[in-house]
């Protein structure tokens, strides 16, 4: 039986305990419109078969078996009930902590308080512009606030985000008497729980993740636009005839008008993901460009010294961009550390055993921390206790 979208989504919610009065009446009357709708909703409300069945088959621990196991036994897509529900985290092929079930609303929730987690809001636009006096400010305006960035220039921040004053290089191709330029550089940081958007005076816009430096000249010169970066940003960039370069520990990016997401994050390494455009890397002490292509993921690698170039599905790497998280199998260690830097809060584990899970999802990024932490506890079985900002995960 095909289901509609805005139905998956209400029988997702459902499952996880996150629907509201309003939702639940729209789904009973769903569930009215015929019998088969009633048949349907119980037996993925109540099938312990389906959960036996698919423990039978996990213990194969392949991709293979899950899709052997869904073709045969789903007659609704599970996955894309789940997956559709954009505030939930679902276990993928690899689950060592037992098989693929559904909670009802009977089963324990965080703590035994469904509240609990609603109080831990997401990061907020925040950052601390450093101008080249090592003068600080403080950016957290909603209106726009005029911000002298040096002797001349004078910045708007608002909406969380910091605009300079646009000056296109009109006379990039008109020989000139050479004259010394004198460079005068902003830095723009953010902490934990931060972010913030910055658009350059060419017209190129930056959109920093938290615990991000970006350190750049108030007027690019007149040859080439050159930053540098730590953390992680995504980069739209204006068509401009000068090349724009994005620096890091580990290598450069040079690009020709495009769109790409650089992250630092990892100790050792820059990772690139190219969304359109076209870029090339240049390593550390090279002058050798290494070309990417839009839809590729790039690894410069400090030890050794070398590129790695994946074709991959870059929407887990861009997604924080436009406002999702998305992990594909990934260690709940993994999401956790991602979760505690954007949330601001500590998680620790009972076991180290724990860290190792894996899991695939889809959440909204500002939302709050409570949808996350509820599928967690309730897909695996495990125990979450919060106190404050301080988040306990436990084994039943």
């Amino acid at each position: 039986m095909k289901i509609k979208s805005g139905t998956e989504e209400l029988i997702a919610k459902y499952l996880f305990g996150d629907i509201t009065e309003h939702e639940k009446k729209q789904l009973d009357n769903w569930i009215k419109t015929s019998p088969q709708h009633e048949e349907l909703f119980n037996r993925l409300r109540t099938s312990t078969s389906f959960r036996k069945r698919y423990e039978a088959y996990t213990h194969i621990n392949s991709h293979q078996a899950w899709k052997h196991f869904k073709k045969k036994y789903c007659q609704v897509s599970v996955t894309s009930i789940l997956l559709k529900y954009a505030a939930i985290l679902i276990l993928p092929i690899i689950i060592t902590a037992g098989g693929w079930y559904f909670y009802t609303a009977s089963e324990k929730q965080i703590s035994d308080n469904p509240a609990l987690g609603d109080a831990i809001q997401p990061g907020i636009p925040k950052a601390t512009l450093i101008l080249a006096g090592n003068d600080k400010q403080s950016l957290t305006p909603t209106y726009p606030t005029p911000v002298k960035v040096n002797h001349s220039t004078t910045a708007i921040a608002q909406n969380g985000a910091l605009i300079y004053p646009s000056t296109p290089n009109t006379n990039i191709d008109i020989p000139q008497k050479q004259q010394p330029e004198t460079v005068e550089k902003n830095t723009l940081t953010t902490e934990q729980g931060n972010e913030f958007r910055v658009t350059f005076e060419d017209g190129t816009t930056v959109h920093l993740n938290y615990n991000t430096e970006i350190r750049y000249p108030v007027k690019f010169n007149k040859s080439k636009r050159m930053v540098y970066l730590k953390g992680e940003a995504y980069f739209k960039i204006a068509k401009d005839a000068r090349p724009f370069y994005v620096v890091t520990d580990q290598g450069i990016i040079k690009q020709y008008g495009t769109e790409f997401n650089v992250n630092t994050f990892t100790p050792g390494r820059t990772e690139v993901a190219l969304v359109k455009g076209s870029i090339s890397i240049i390593l550390q002490e090279s002058t050798q460009e290494q070309l990417i292509e839009p839809g590729q993921l790039a690894h410069i690698e400090q030890e050794g010294n070398n590129i790695s170039i994946y074709n991959v599905d870059l929407t887990p790497y861009i997604a924080w961009n436009e406002g999702r998280l998305i992990f594909e199998n990934r260690t709940l260690e993994n999401i956790v550390e991602i979760l505690e830097h954007w949330y601001n809060v500590n998680i620790s584990f009972s076991t180290s055993e724990l860290k190792q899970l894996r899991f695939t999802g889809n959440m909204d990024r500002y939302a709050t921390i409570s949808p996350i932490l509820k599928a967690i506890a309730r897909t695996t079985n495990l125990q979450i206790e919060i106190e404050g900002r301080e988040i306990l995960i436990t084994d039943n």
